[in-house]
C-alpha cells in the first residue's frame, strides 16, 4: 500500500464521480416516476416485477415491486407491496394484481425511521395492499434455481434446529435476519456482532475460497477454478438477495480475477475502488445508503490497515494469531464508529474483543449451514449434522449474549456534528497510514492535530456564534397521545413521553444530546408517560414537571427510579412557578372552571414557548409584544422561533408554519 494508490486514475475518477453525485444530486439521481393520480386510491390494476425476496409481514408478506404498467399504461416506478399470501410470488417473478394504494407514513417520532423517506430513497413512491397476485411470467431459470436453494436452506434450518438457532443461522448464511427475535437482535447489536446477521463480503469470500479449493483438489487449472468459484459465488449472491455488501464483494473478487487473468496488477484496494465505482455508476443513490457506506468503509479500513500494520502482528503462535484477529477487528470497525453513532445512536465497546471470537465462529457456522442445506435429504446424516449444528449455534448465541451482558458492552451516544465526523475520519486516516507516514514524522502529528482541531471546531463555533438564540419545537404523537420536543436556551424538554421510549431516546440523540433538561406531563393519564421508563434507561433526565393528583403505581415506580438517579420531581399547581431559577410554569388548561386536583389537562409554559392542548396541536408565542397571538402549528411540523430580540426587529410570520 503506497500513497501513489491515491493518485491512480480509477481512484481519482471515483472521488470525482462521488463528489459530483453529492453536489448535483438532482442530476444524477432521478426521482421515481410519480403516480398519475392522488392517493389513497382503491382497485388499481398493477403489473410489474418483484424486486426482492418477500419478507414476512403481519397477515402475509412484503416486497418491493418495479412496476411496468398501471391501469394498462406504461409506468416505471416503485411500490412496496403487502400481499396476503406469503408464497404467492418471489424474487424475479412478473406479477399482476388489483391493489389499494396509499402513501407511506412518515416518522412517528422525530429522529426515528421515516418510512416514507426511506422508501423514496429506494425508488418507492407508495404502498400497495394487494388482493390476489397472479404470476404473469416466472423468473428466469437461474433465479429460480437460486430461489430454490434459498428456500431449501431455510427449510432445512427450520426442520433441524430450534427456532432461535434456525433464525440466527439463516442470518449468518443468507442474511435473512427478519425472523431473529428482537431481544436477540439487541444482543447482537450490543456485542458488536450485528454485521454477522447480514450477508456480506466474508460470505462471498467463503464461497470463493471453498469452491476454488475444491476445484484445485480435483485437478482443474487456476483459471478454470477461479471462473468456477466466481460462477458459484454469483449463484450464492443471487440466492442471498443481491444486497449491496454482497454485490460490492462479488465485484471486488471479479475485478481481482480479471486483473489476474489479464496479467495486470491485482490488489484489493484497486478492486474495492472498481467495485464502488461500478455500483455508483449503476445505482448513484447508493451513496446515501447506510449499507453501502458501511460495507465500503469496513472493507477500506481492513485493506489499508492490514496492508500497513499487518507486519507488526507477525509473531507466530497463538499470540500472533490473536494479535492478527484484533487488528482485523479494529481496522474493520475503525471507520464505522461515526456512522454507527449517526444511524443507530449506539456504539459497542466490547466489539473489538467479541469479534475476535464471534467472527471465526461465524465462519464455522456458515460451513455447517451450507452442509445442512446440501444434506437436507440425507436422513440420518442430516439428523446427526443438525444435532451438532444445534449445539454449536446454542454456544454461539450464548457467546453473543455473554458479550452483550457485560457491563458497558455498548453505550448510547448523541448524534455527532459534521465537524466531529470530519475530524474523526481525519484521525482515522492518520492512524491507518501511520506506518507509511512514519511514526517520527512531523506530517503524522500535523494531520492528527488537524483532526483534533476539526473535532473541537463544532463546540467552539457554537460558543462564538453571534445572533439571536433559536427555539425549535417539533410536534408528534399517535392516535392517543400528543407530544412535543422543545429546544430552548436552558436545554431540551419533552412533553408527554407517551410513545415508544426507545424512539423517544433516538429523538433526543438526534438533537445532539444525551440529556433532557425536563419532562413535562400535561396530565397524569398513562397514555402521557407510558414511554418514560424505557426513555430513562437511555437518556439522563434532570427534572420532571407534573400536575398534582393521584399517581398510579406505574408512574410512582418510574418517578422513584428517576429520583434515585438524581432527577428532581416537581408537582405544580396551576399558576405556580416551581422556583425562580426554573422557567417552567403550569396554566389552567383553558378549562375556566378551575382545577380539580385529579391530574387535569394543564397548559405549560417553557420560557417563551406555550404548550396548549387543543385537538392534538400545540401553540407557541414569541416573547415579543409586537408578535400576533400564539401561532398554531400542525403535527409533524418543525418551527424555528427566534426570541430575545428587540420588538422593532421582530418579523411577523407570513404563514402559520414558519416564524
Amino acid at each position: 500500500m503506497l500513497f501513489s494508490y491515491y493518485r491512480r486514475p480509477l481512484f481519482l475518477l471515483l472521488l470525482l464521480y462521488a463528489g459530483g453525485i453529492l453536489l448535483f444530486r438532482d442530476f444524477f439521481i432521478k426521482p421515481p416516476e410519480a403516480l398519475p393520480f392522488a392517493l389513497p386510491r382503491s382497485g388499481v390494476l398493477i403489473e410489474g416485477r418483484v424486486a426482492e425476496y418477500p419478507a414476512a409481514a403481519p397477515g402475509g408478506a412484503r416486497f418491493a415491486l418495479e412496476t411496468s404498467r398501471v391501469y394498462g399504461r406504461p409506468l416505471r416506478t416503485g411500490l412496496m407491496v403487502y400481499a396476503r399470501s406469503p408464497a404467492a410470488a418471489s424474487y424475479g417473478d412478473r406479477v399482476s394484481f388489483l391493489a389499494d394504494l396509499d402513501a407511506p407514513p412518515g416518522a412517528s417520532v422525530p429522529g426515528s425511521l421515516d418510512w416514507a423517506e426511506y422508501l423514496l430513497d429506494r425508488g418507492v413512491v407508495a404502498q400497495a395492499r394487494a388482493r390476489e397476485l397472479e404470476i404473469s411470467a416466472p423468473a428466469n431459470a437461474f433465479i429460480r434455481l437460486a430461489r430454490r436453494f434459498r428456500y431449501s436452506a431455510m427449510s432445512a434450518f427450520e426442520a433441524g434446529l430450534p427456532p432461535e438457532a434456525a433464525s440466527v443461522l439463516g442470518g449468518v448464511v443468507l442474511g435473512e435476519k427478519k425472523s431473529v427475535p428482537p431481544g436477540l437482535k439487541t444482543a447482537f447489536q450490543d456485542s458488536g456482532a450485528m454485521h454477522l446477521l447480514v450477508a456480506s463480503g466474508s460470505n462471498v469470500g467463503f464461497v470463493v475460497a471453498v469452491v476454488y479449493f475444491l476445484c484445485a483438489r480435483l485437478g482443474l487449472k487456476k483459471k478454470r477454478s477461479g471462473l468456477a468459484a466466481l460462477a458459484l459465488a454469483g449463484f450464492y449472491v443471487t440466492a442471498a438477495g443481491m444486497d449491496t455488501p454482497l454485490v460490492r464483494a462479488y465485484i471486488m473478487f471479479s475485478a481481482g480475477l480479471c486483473a489476474w487473468v489479464l496479467r495486470r496488477e491485482a490488489g484489493a484496494f484497486h478492486a474495492l475502488t472498481a467495485a464502488c465505482l461500478l455500483i455508483l455508476a449503476l445505482w448513484p443513490r447508493y451513496i446515501f445508503d447506510a449499507g453501502f457506506l458501511m460495507s465500503a468503509l469496513a472493507a477500506y479500513g481492513l485493506i489499508v490497515g492490514m496492508a500497513l500494520w499487518g507486519r507488526y502482528a507477525k509473531k507466530g503462535g497463538l499470540a500472533g494469531y490473536a494479535a492478527g484477529l484484533f487488528l482485523m477487528s479494529f481496522f474493520a470497525q475503525l471507520c464505522l464508529y461515526p456512522l454507527l453513532a449517526v444511524y443507530f445512536h449506539k456504539i459497542s465497546l466490547i466489539s473489538l474483543v467479541s469479534n475476535m471470537v464471534l467472527v471465526p465462529a461465524s465462519g464455522l457456522a456458515m460451513g455447517l449451514g451450507f452442509l445442512l442445506a446440501l444434506l437436507s435429504g440425507a436422513g440420518a446424516v442430516f439428523t446427526g449434522l443438525a444435532y451438532v449444528t444445534g449445539h454449536f449455534m446454542e454456544a454461539f448465541i450464548g457467546a453473543v449474549r455473554f458479550f452483550a451482558g457485560l457491563p458497558f458492552s455498548s453505550v448510547s451516544v448523541a448524534e455527532p456534528s459534521s465537524w466531529f465526523v470530519a475530524g474523526f475520519f481525519v484521525l482515522a486516516l492518520a492512524l491507518l497510514h501511520a506506518p507509511l507516514l512514519g511514526f517520527s514524522s512531523r506530517r503524522l502529528y500535523l494531520v492528527s492535530a488537524f483532526g483534533l482541531l476539526l473535532i473541537s471546531a463544532g463546540p467552539l463555533m457554537k460558543v462564538s456564534a453571534a445572533g439571536p438564540v433559536k427555539c425549535r419545537a417539533v410536534l408528534f404523537g399517535d392516535s392517543n397521545t400528543s407530544s412535543a420536543l422543545i429546544r430552548v436556551p436552558s436545554g431540551l424538554f419533552l412533553v408527554n413521553p407517551g410513545v415508544n421510549g426507545k424512539k423517544l431516546a433516538d429523538s433526543v440523540f438526534t438533537e445532539g444530546s444525551r440529556t433532557l433538561e425536563g419532562i413535562i406531563l400535561t396530565s397524569l393519564e398513562e397514555k402521557n408517560f407510558s414511554g418514560l421508563g424505557d426513555l430513562s434507561g437511555s437518556v439522563a433526565i434532570k427534572k420532571v414537571f407534573l400536575p398534582y393528583g393521584p399517581r398510579e403505581g406505574g408512574l410512582k415506580k418510574i418517578l422513584a427510579g428517576l429520583e434515585k438517579s438524581g432527577a428532581r420531581i416537581y408537582r405544580v399547581w396551576p399558576g405556580e412557578v416551581p422556583g425562580p431559577e426554573l422557567k417552567v410554569a403550569a396554566g389552567w388548561g383553558g378549562r375556566g372552571a378551575g382545577y380539580s386536583g385529579r391530574g387535569d389537562v394543564l397548559d405549560w409554559e417553557v420560557e417563551t414557548v406555550t404548550i396548549r392542548k387543543e385537538g392534538g396541536h400545540a401553540e407557541r408565542a414569541c416573547s415579543c409584544t409586537e408578535c400576533p397571538a400564539p401561532v398554531s402549528v400542525q403535527k409533524g411540523k418543525t418551527v424555528a422561533l427566534e426570541f430575545g430580540l428587540p420588538a422593532a426587529s421582530c418579523v411577523k410570520p407570513e404563514n402559520k408554519d414558519s416564524i
